[in-house]
This record gives C-alpha cells, sequence and structure tokens, in this order.
C-alpha cells in the first residue's frame, strides 16, 4: 500500500463518518438521533437523497473524482481534473448533491469560460477539503504540492480564503507526516508571514476554545457550523488542537458537532492520516466505505506507476 494512503483513507473516512447528520445545526437533534456517531449513518437530512450509509457527501464524492485522475494519469494535472469534476456533474447517472460552488462553476464551463476561469464566488471551505489524494504522489518539492493544492481548489473556489486554506492544511499535512506533532504543526503554519487572506485570528480562537472547559460541541457552536471557511477553519482547529493523537475522538466529536461536518471531516482526516504512529481507527469504518473496492484499485492502479509524480498545474 502507498505510504501516504492513511491520508486519504482517513480524509474519505472523515466525511463518510459525517454524512447522517450533515447539515443539520440542531445540536440538541443530533443528540437525540438513534446510534451514536461512530458508525456510518444513511442521511438525516434532506440533501443527500439516494446515499446510503458508508456513501461519501458531494465533497467526498469530488474527492474521489480527483483520485480518479490522478490513478489514471500518475500525476496530478489540473486541466484534467477540471475535465473528470465536468463529466462527472453532467454525468446523468450522477446522484450526489450539487451546491452553490458546484452549479455556479458548471454554469461558468457552460458558457464557454476556461477553467482557470471558471471558479465560484463561493467562501465555503469544501473547496480546499479535497486535496487528499495530492499526497499519493511524488512531489519534487514541497511547493509544487502546495501550487498544486492550491489549483485544484481555485477551479471551483475563488475566494482567496480558501485557497489559502489549501495551502494551510496542505503544510500542516506535510508537517506531521514529517514527524511534527499536529499542535506544532498548526502553531508554526500559521506563524508564517506570508498569509494574505488567513486572519490570524482564526486559528488565535481556536486555540482559545481548546485550552477553555467548553465541551468539542459548544465551541464548534461558537465559532460557527455553517460552510464558510471563517467558522469551519477555527472549529476544525479547536478539534485537532483538543485531540493531537486520537483521531476517531474527534472525527466522532466533529460529526456531532452538525453543520458542514464533512467539509471539516476531510482536512481533519487528511491531518491524522499524516500521524506517523496513529491510533487505529475502528476497522468498520474502512471497511464500511461503500466505495472502499474502488479506492483500493487506484491505489494499486498508482502502486503501478512508480514514477507517479507531481506536476505544474
Amino acid at each position: 500500500m502507498l505510504s501516504s494512503s492513511p491520508i486519504l483513507l482517513t480524509s474519505l473516512i472523515g466525511d463518510a463518518l459525517a454524512l447522517g447528520p450533515h447539515w443539520i445545526y440542531d445540536q440538541e437533534e443530533i443528540a437525540a438521533l438513534p446510534g451514536p456517531r461512530r458508525e456510518y449513518a444513511a442521511p438525516l437530512s434532506s440533501y443527500h437523497p439516494g446515499k446510503q450509509a458508508g456513501d461519501f457527501t458531494h465533497y467526498g464524492d469530488q474527492t474521489m473524482v480527483l483520485l480518479r485522475s490522478i490513478a489514471g494519469l500518475g500525476r496530478f494535472d489540473a486541466g484534467a481534473f477540471a475535465a473528470a469534476w465536468r463529466a462527472f456533474w453532467e454525468d446523468p447517472g450522477t446522484i450526489s448533491y450539487r451546491d452553490g460552488a458546484t452549479r455556479a462553476a458548471l454554469a461558468n464551463l457552460r458558457q464557454g469560460l476556461p477553467p482557470d476561469q471558471a471558479a465560484s464566488l463561493s467562501h465555503d471551505i469544501a473547496g480546499a477539503a479535497r486535496i487528499a489524494p495530492l499526497f499519493l504522489l511524488s512531489w519534487e518539492t514541497p511547493e509544487a504540492l502546495f501550487t498544486a493544492a492550491r489549483a485544484q481548489t481555485a477551479f471551483t473556489h475563488s475566494d482567496p480564503a480558501v485557497i489559502e486554506t489549501a495551502e494551510f492544511f496542505a503544510r500542516v499535512t506535510l508537517a506531521v507526516q514529517s514527524g511534527s506533532a499536529i499542535a506544532e504543526a498548526l502553531r508554526e503554519t500559521a506563524a508564517l508571514d506570508h498569509w494574505q487572506a488567513l486572519p490570524a485570528a482564526w486559528f488565535a480562537a481556536a486555540q482559545a476554545t481548546q485550552a477553555s472547559a467548553a465541551s468539542d460541541s459548544a465551541a464548534a457552536l461558537a465559532h460557527g457550523l455553517a460552510c464558510g471557511a471563517a467558522q469551519a477553519f477555527p472549529t476544525l482547529c479547536h478539534l485537532l488542537l483538543r485531540h493531537p493523537e486520537d483521531a476517531a475522538a474527534a472525527l466522532s466529536a466533529n460529526a456531532a458537532a452538525g453543520g458542514d461536518n464533512a467539509a471539516r471531516g476531510l482536512i481533519m482526516g487528511m491531518v491524522y492520516g499524516a500521524l506517523p504512529h496513529a491510533a487505529p481507527l475502528p476497522a468498520a469504518w474502512l471497511t464500511g466505505l461503500r466505495a472502499h473496492t474502488e479506492i483500493q484499485r487506484c491505489l494499486s492502479a498508482l502502486e503501478m506507476k512508480p514514477g507517479a509524480s507531481g506536476s505544474a498545474p
């Protein structure tokens, strides 16, 4: 198995675990639902018709589009990803929710705009959450990886803070994979002086609640449960800081917090998957993924391409 495959798998698990209570904003309603949030569940809201327990939300589906593209080519190609993404959404057989960013980007493509000009104006953090497959490739430099993370995000989300969020968590994931503790990786990445669109207050807010007596759900509610990066960034950082070694506890708490837990879960899972000696996740979380066979097939395809590498977008 590819050495970076846990980054991909744990990211996708974070999305699938969130599917049941995704976009439910009433935490008391979630707490009253049958079954713990440590199990996959079918959608409990109206947003994901046709999905079953162990499926992905539309965010995980788009991550799979990127995975297929990379597995087929043995490299990242921004144009190929854009073409595969459009084909996925225009396939009549696709069962996946079309959010505002998706609808806007599709409309722009259909009007003839090139992929590098088709992005929506969305500030949802989801655009930055699809990048785990990029870690399956060998990159000449870390900067090449960060450039690719920004490029795949900018295809659908033009908001500068969302694009920088993709780079931020690519840097954090790479640092953790290289041996840094999660808290150290977050602090050092936040301290970099080149950020132009990421307010320092976002990470500072996460540090404040991590050190407080607030429960994870209460902290998430205080930061905000909505899709925008301004709310999702501190919420997911709080959970990473509060549970630096326990991915299962953090991803379960994220699912139970509700709101746009799926986008947060994709990013959190990516970071936890980079831990060199991570505590094992429940086996059912891996085998219960309905796309498990396809994921393994894509990983095997990449293993057959020993020169698989990143390329400039």
